[in-house]
C-alpha cells in the first residue's frame, strides 16, 4: 500500500506544479520557470508544461523552451525539482530527517544511503508512458481572452489604402463563402457549421480559451489536454418519420451505417419493429426541454429491451454483500476533479459483446489501472480467465457476477493471466488458467460502505479507479452524451445488473457533479465508450457495490 500512497502523492504533486504553468501570462516568466510558452494561430499564445507541450502538434503549436539547464541544485522545491534534468538525467528530490531537503542529480542521489534518503524522481510516474499530468486535476479556468476571429473590434483602425471598417462588416455579412471553423467563437455557431463539408468541432481546455477548430485539427489536438466535440449526428432523433416509408429509408441507412445484414426476410421484419419502437423513444427523450443527457441510435437499435437483458446484462441476481468492509483512508487532499484517463493510468474500452460478463471488464480494467499506478505495469489482463473460472467466487460467467467477488477469486487463485495467453470468447466455456501466465496478483480487496459516496469520492480521487455496479434500465443503452439522472432506474443491493469502472469525476458548467465512468460496450457506444452520470444521490445504485484491489 506504500508505493500506492506514494505514487499517488507523486503524480497529484506534479499535476499542481504543471499548473503553475497555466498561470504565467507572459513570455518571459513562463520560459524563466521552466516552462514552454506555445503560439498558435488559433488560440491566444498560452505557457504549458513541458510534458504538455510535447503533446501539441507542431503543425498547430509552435513552442519555446527555457535554453538554459540550471542543474539540479538550483531547485529548491519538489515540484521545481522532480519536474527538471540535468544533461539527459532527471533531477530527484531527496528527503531525510537530518537535514534540509535538497534537490540532487542523479548521480548524487544514487550515492545517498537509502536508510537516510528518501529520493523521488519524475520519471518513478513516467517511465511507463504516464503523461499530462497538468490535465490531471481539473483547476479553477484561468481566464483568457476569447480567441481572436474576424471582428470589427479585432480589425486595426483603418489607414489610408484600408478598406473602411463599415465596408468590411458588410462584406463579411453579404458574402456566401465559408468563413472556415476559426471564424466562430461560440460554441453553438461552431457546432453548426462546417470547413469544406466536415463538421466544425468545439475544443476545451484547462490551458486555453476554448476554440472552433476544423476536423483535420481536433483530430490532431492530443486528447489528454483538449475535449472537441462536434454537431449532434444522424441518429440523436428529435422526430422520427411521419410514414412507413419514411421508417423504412431510415431503418436502411441504420443498416448500412452499422454493417447489419439479416439472413431472412422474416427476421428483418421483426427487427424493423424493435428498431421502430426504440426510435420513437430516442426521439421523445431528446425533445424534453430540460433533459440533462441525449439519447441516439446505436449498435442496440434493433434490439428490444427483454433481449437486451438476456444478451448484455445476464439473468442470475447478485448478491452484493461485502466480503468485509474498510474505510478508505484519503491519500492526500480529495481533488474537486479527477480524470484518471489524462495520465494514461485507464486501459482501452473494450467490446464485452453478447454475453452477461461486464463484471470481468469492469475486474481487469480496475486491476489494469492499479497495476499501472502501483508497480508500473501496463498489462491487459483475461477477462476469459473470470467467466470460465470464478464459479466458486459466486460468480456465473455470461449470466453475471460482481467484481468484489472476482477480486477474492484472484487473491486466492494466486493471480490471473494476461488477456494474450487466455483470449477472449464471449461465451462460457472450461477454465484454462496456467499460472506460468500471469498478469497480476491481489493483495485484498477494499469494500466500499454500500451507499457511501463520500467514500467512493474519496477512493476514487485519492486511490485510482474503482469497479461499481448499478442498475441500467431501457432508456440507458441509447445513451449518447451529458449527464445521466434517471427517474426510470432504481438503487438498492438486489437491484444491479451492470459492473462499470468509475475513472473519475467532474462538475458541468451548470455546476452539477457528475461521475466518469468506463462502460465494455465499445468505443462506438456513448462518449467513445464512457458516460457520466449524477452524483451525489447514488444514481441507479452506483455506489452500492464500489470495491477496489490491492495489488
Amino acid at each position: 500500500m506504500k508505493i500506492v500512497v506514494g505514487t499517488t502523492a507523486l503524480m497529484m504533486s506534479m499535476a499542481r506544479a504543471a499548473l503553475d504553468c497555466h498561470s504565467l501570462m507572459q513570455e518571459d516568466t513562463c520560459l524563466a520557470a521552466s516552462c514552454a510558452w506555445c503560439k498558435s494561430a488559433a488560440v491566444k499564445s498560452s505557457c504549458y508544461d513541458a510534458a504538455e507541450a510535447a503533446l501539441l502538434p507542431p503543425a498547430i503549436f509552435q513552442c519555446a523552451t527555457p535554453p538554459a539547464n540550471h542543474g539540479c541544485h538550483f531547485y529548491n522545491t519538489k515540484e521545481s525539482c522532480i519536474a527538471s534534468k540535468e544533461g539527459d538525467e532527471p533531477c530527484y528530490w531527496c528527503r531525510s530527517a537530518a537535514v534540509k531537503s535538497t534537490c540532487y542529480n542523479e548521480t548524487e542521489a544514487k550515492r545517498l544511503p537509502p536508510a537516510v534518503f528518501q529520493c523521488d524522481k519524475k520519471s518513478i510516474v513516467y517511465a511507463h508512458g504516464l503523461t499530462d499530468l497538468a490535465a490531471f486535476i481539473e483547476p479553477t479556468p484561468v481566464v483568457h481572452a476569447e480567441a481572436h476571429s474576424t471582428s470589427v473590434a479585432d480589425s486595426p483602425e483603418p489607414v489610408q489604402g484600408d478598406r473602411p471598417v463599415d465596408s468590411l462588416v458588410q462584406a463579411l455579412a453579404s458574402e456566401p463563402a465559408n468563413h472556415g471553423c476559426h471564424f466562430y467563437n461560440t460554441e453553438d455557431a461552431c457546432l453548426k457549421s462546417k470547413e469544406g463539408g466536415a463538421p466544425c468541432y468545439w475544443c476545451k481546455s484547462a490551458a486555453v480559451a476554448s476554440t472552433c477548430y476544423n476536423e483535420t485539427e481536433a483530430k490532431q489536438l492530443p486528447p489528454a489536454i483538449f475535449q472537441c466535440d462536434k454537431g449532434p449526428s444522424l441518429w440523436q432523433l428529435t422526430a422520427v418519420p411521419a410514414t412507413e416509408l419514411g421508417f423504412r429509408t431510415l431503418f436502411q441507412q441504420w443498416k448500412v451505417a452499422f454493417d447489419v445484414i439479416y439472413d431472412s426476410v422474416a427476421t428483418e421484419t421483426t427487427r424493423f419493429q424493435a428498431f421502430v419502437a426504440n426510435a420513437q423513444l430516442v426521439a421523445a427523450h431528446n425533445r424534453q426541454v430540460w433533459r440533462s443527457y441525449s439519447l441516439a441510435l446505436n449498435v442496440f437499435a434493433d434490439t428490444t429491451w427483454a433481449e437486451f437483458q438476456a444478451d448484455y446484462l445476464g439473468a442470475t441476481p447478485q448478491n452484493c454483500s461485502a466480503t468485509h468492509r474498510s474505510t478508505v483512508t484519503a491519500v492526500g487532499d480529495v481533488p474537486d476533479a479527477i480524470d484518471w484517463r489524462r495520465v494514461d493510468a485507464v486501459s482501452p474500452v473494450k467490446n464485452q459483446g453478447k454475453c452477461g460478463s461486464c463484471w470481468t471488464f469492469s475486474t481487469t480494467g480496475c486491476l489494469e489501472s492499479h497495476n499501472l499506478l502501483t508497480h508500473g505495469k501496463r498489462v491487459l489482463l483475461s477477462e476469459q480467465n473470470l467467466v470460465d473460472c470464478a464459479q466458486a467466487f459466486d460468480n456465473h460467467g455470461c449470466n453475471g457476477g460482481l467484481p468484489s467477488h472476482a477480486f477474492e477469486y484472484i487473491k486466492y487463485n494466486g493471480g490471473l493471466d494476461t488477456g494474450a495467453a487466455y483470449p477472449y470468447h464471449a461465451k462460457d466455456e472450461t477454465c484454462k488458467y496456467d499460472p506460468a501466465n500471469i498478469g497480476v496478483t491481489v493483495v485484498d480487496v477494499v469494500n466500499i460502505t454500500s451507499r457511501d459516496e463520500t467514500q467512493l469520492r474519496t477512493a476514487v480521487g485519492t486511490v485510482g479507479p474503482v469497479s461499481i455496479a448499478f442498475q441500467v434500465s431501457n432508456d440507458f443503452r441509447f445513451y449518447k452524451d451529458g449527464v445521466y439522472d434517471s427517474t426510470e432506474c432504481k438503487s438498492g443491493e438486489a437491484d444491479v445488473n451492470h459492473a462499470v469502472l468509475a475513472v473519475g469525476y467532474n462538475t458541468t458548467v451548470d455546476g452539477a457533479k457528475y461521475w466518469i465512468v468506463k462502460n465494455s460496450w465499445s468505443d462506438k457506444w456513448g462518449i467513445e465508450g464512457y458516460f457520466h452520470i449524477a452524483q451525489g444521490k447514488n444514481m441507479c445504485g452506483l455506489a452500492d457495490c464500489a470495491s477496489y484491489p490491492i495489488v
